[in-house]
């Protein structure tokens, strides 16, 4: 299968954090290239101790995937489900100095949080 540059990057943050992880988002059909990601929401499944997170590796495009993220169903259960989490991790590239060619991949977190049976989003 084929990983986008996001989820390579993801891969790396998460073998750097040590966690125990399955990539979980698979080809949906292989004519139109359109992947189904588990539940609807996730790319990669991760243990890391007492939580079990559920991550959606994603570029710039943040805001398309809170509305997904919004729609689906299945969130709620999951996030009401004890120890369980979901994020977001969009990577942009950046440059070092204003003015120069030098950039880097910022990582920016975003933890989905059920709250009073509402969902919430959380930069971190």
């Amino acid at each position: 299968m084929a990983k986008t540059k996001s989820m390579i990057r993801s891969l790396e943050k998460i073998k750097e954090y040590g966690w125990l992880y399955d990539i979980v988002e698979q080809p949906y059909n292989r004519y139109t290239k359109k992947k189904k990601d588990l539940f609807g929401f996730g790319d990669i499944l991760c243990l890391d101790g007492k939580r079990t997170v559920i991550i959606q590796a994603t570029g710039a495009d943040l805001s398309s995937h809170r509305y997904k993220i919004l729609e689906n169903m299945f969130v709620i259960p999951w996030l009401e489900a004890d120890g369980n989490e979901l994020e977001i991790w969009s990577w942009r590239k950046l440059k070092k100095v204003r003015g120069k060619k030098a950039t880097y991949w910022n990582l920016k977190i975003t933890d989905v949080l059920l709250v009073n049976g509402e969902i919430y989003f959380e930069e971190s």
